[in-house]
């Protein structure tokens, strides 16, 4: 299935590194496509905001689940670890968690929670709020990242949490520490309202790659090169090669998540068998194991067995456009998917 280049010279050196230290590359690793080194340009701008310019300028970072908001947050957050001082635990960037149903009380509870006040949710909302504001300046924070912040949308009323977004404003005013939010695409309705749309300058939408433009197809498969090149194996797997990029989008839909996912878990099989490259047995397993009960993939075929129907990929939108799934291989391969799935194919036998 996969071919590896002519030269590899410089993948020689993980034939004498452990297996535990290959899963370990491998668990931690991570590409920084174009996209997401512009999400974490949209934090650096607004962290660094706080130091030259009069208000705070803060941010959003908006896109369905999957697209890679929270890895592009901790990704920036190891650039500026907690570190412990005689007086507090000093946070330079602090992320935030709202909970549902998102009000002034809890806002300000999630607040102290994630500063690691003991008693994060006693009291009432002036109360909280202002040891919120007390901590934050305490522990140092110059960043504060507030991740599902749809959660001050609430869907099923069509309405923003007026006072919570009031709050915030007032939140930001009090401290003059920048906030960039993240949450999903209804998001975009509490930065449209009143108190937040002047605050929130500068804003990002992170999406699925794509298969329907020939920009887009470039992408993902520069994507799948570099994941192929990053792998702690000793020769290329062929990710980018035509109709392997052709599965691995019908088998994620142009999720990031969902690429992550299924390259994790496939190199981790390799190394375990003691391969040295990626096979495709390998990403039918774990398609299989991690990816086949996914809404938006239930419907289609395992795309790692049977043959391939090219010209599907040209009816295929990515999950954040479409989320209905079921096209990609040839009418025959989708009538028998389940059928085709044998033991010894998912266990890469004959």
């Amino acid at each position: 299935m996969v071919r590896a280049s002519p030269a590899q010279s410089d993948r020689t050196r993980w034939h004498t590194t452990s297996v535990q230290e290959r899963l370990e590359h491998v668990h931690r690793l991570l590409v920084l496509h174009p996209r997401f080194r512009e999400a974490v340009a949209l934090l650096d701008h607004c962290h660094k905001s706080s130091r030259h310019a009069s208000e705070p300028v803060c941010g959003a970072i908006l896109g369905t689940s999957g697209v890679g908001k929270t890895s592009v947050v901790d990704h920036y957050r190891k650039s500026y670890p907690a570190e412990e001082t005689e007086t507090a635990t000093r946070q330079p960037v602090l992320k935030v968690t709202l909970q549902p149903d998102a009000r002034p009380k809890g806002i300000a509870s999630d607040l102290l929670m994630a500063l690691g006040d003991p008693a994060w949710s006693r009291g009432t909302v002036q109360t909280l709020t202002n040891r919120a504001v007390k901590l934050l300046h305490h522990c140092g924070v110059e960043l504060i990242v507030m991740d599902e912040f749809h959660h001050l949308f609430d869907i099923d009323r069509a309405r923003v949490m007026t006072k919570a977004s009031q709050w915030l404003k007032v939140l930001i005013v009090n401290t003059k520490i920048p906030i960039v939010v993240c949450g999903m695409p209804e998001a975009e309705h509490v930065l449209s309202a009143e108190h937040t749309e002047r605050r929130f300058k500068e804003r990002l939408t992170l999406r699925c790659f794509t298969w329907r433009t020939t920009a887009g197809r470039r992408e993902f498969c520069g994507m799948l090169k570099k994941l192929d090149a990053s792998l702690p194996l000793a020769k290329e797997s062929g990710f980018a090669e035509a109709e392997l990029a052709g599965r691995f989008f019908l088998a994620t839909r142009g999720v990031p998540d969902y690429l992550m996912t299924l390259v994790r878990g496939a190199t981790s099989e390799a190394i375990s068998q003691g391969h040295e490259q990626v096979d495709i047995a390998d990403l039918a397993r774990v398609y299989e194991s991690k990816l086949a009960m996914q809404r938006v993939l239930a419907d289609q075929a395992n795309p790692f067995i049977g043959k391939l129907d090219k010209g599907a990929l040209d009816r295929v939108q990515p999950a954040d456009e479409l989320r209905t799934a079921g096209v990609g291989l040839t009418p025959r391969a989708a009538r028998s998917r389940r059928k085709q799935l044998t033991a010894g194919q998912l266990l890469g036998g004959g």
